[in-house]
């Protein structure tokens, strides 16, 4: 006797926490996890494979705790994580928004960010796709660990079978809240949630990057020259940079101890808001 599979409905949705990791996104799956919120169905993490050393611990050792409380994690990506997606030999289309200038006339512009939609959004999809089969509007629900301190990011879903859900803004909790009761539970704040090389980064960030150094600088680094000569435009005048100043990254990132001096101890700040996740 077979059963018939559940039938996902706006009354009755499949839900899934989007879980990348930040701040506000694990907070919402540790408050799942001691029951302050109901549990979702699934917490997924879109990984780009790009993410830092530090979000990558924080997950492997947080997972498990999340398991054990009942929140289930699944962790999905994209079918191809290249920065740049080749189309012939010596054309590419630059995946992130990487800064563009034109070596002869000093104009500037950004690359189409294409990063969040092939990394994340559609490897979310196809995951809630492989749950709930057959789709009707809003059968799914996606939580967004967005805090009332960001709303400007606030987005409606791009498909009708999924209704984007914003737990905190609901609440009217802000992103310090959520480090407050992070704290007072005694569970890890996380760092910053980004890719290495987001060409989104503050300067506070890269030059925190840099000092650092390991793995995460050197991708970083290593993406920087390897877009130098690609994207739109390629083999013309335009170059590209991960940097807002048109500069190479060791160039346009310096620390004191470039210059031999002692780097003063700083704090990672919080996440950009430009990834919805």
């Amino acid at each position: 006797m077979t059963t018939e599979p559940k039938r996902y409905t706006a009354e009755n949705p499949l839900k899934i926490l989007s879980l990348g990791w930040g701040v506000q996104s694990w907070t919402l799956a540790a408050m799942a996890a001691l029951g302050e919120i109901p549990k979702p169905d699934y917490a997924v993490h879109a990984d780009t494979t790009h993410e830092m050393q530090g979000t990558y611990s924080h997950a492997a050792r947080m997972t498990p705790w999340l398991e054990e409380r009942g929140v289930k994690v699944r962790t999905v990506q994209a079918t191809q994580n290249y920065v740049m997606d080749g189309h012939g030999k010596s054309a590419y289309r630059i995946d992130i928004p990487a800064f563009a200038v034109n070596i002869k006339t000093g104009e500037t512009g950004q690359a189409h960010r294409q990063c969040t939609k092939h990394w994340k959004i559609t490897p979310l999809q196809r995951f809630a796709r492989s749950i709930i089969g057959k789709t009707s509007p809003e059968c799914v629900e996606m939580w967004m660990g967005i805090s009332l301190d960001e709303w400007q990011r606030m987005r409606t879903s791009e498909v009708k079978y999924i209704k984007n859900v914003y737990p905190l803004v609901d609440r009217r909790l802000s992103r310090a809240y959520c480090v407050a009761w992070l704290e007072e539970h005694g569970l890890d704040i996380p760092p910053k949630s980004a890719c290495t090389f987001c060409p989104y980064h503050s300067k506070p960030v890269w030059k925190r990057l840099k000092q650092i150094g390991g793995a995460d600088w050197e991708e970083a680094v290593a993406i920087d020259a390897g877009i130098r000569d690609k994207g739109k435009g390629s083999g013309s005048e335009f170059k590209h940079f991960l940097h807002s100043s048109g500069l190479p990254l060791e160039e346009a990132v310096r620390i004191p101890e470039d210059y031999g001096a002692k780097q003063m101890e700083m704090e990672m700040p919080c996440d950009s808001g430009h990834c919805f996740v």
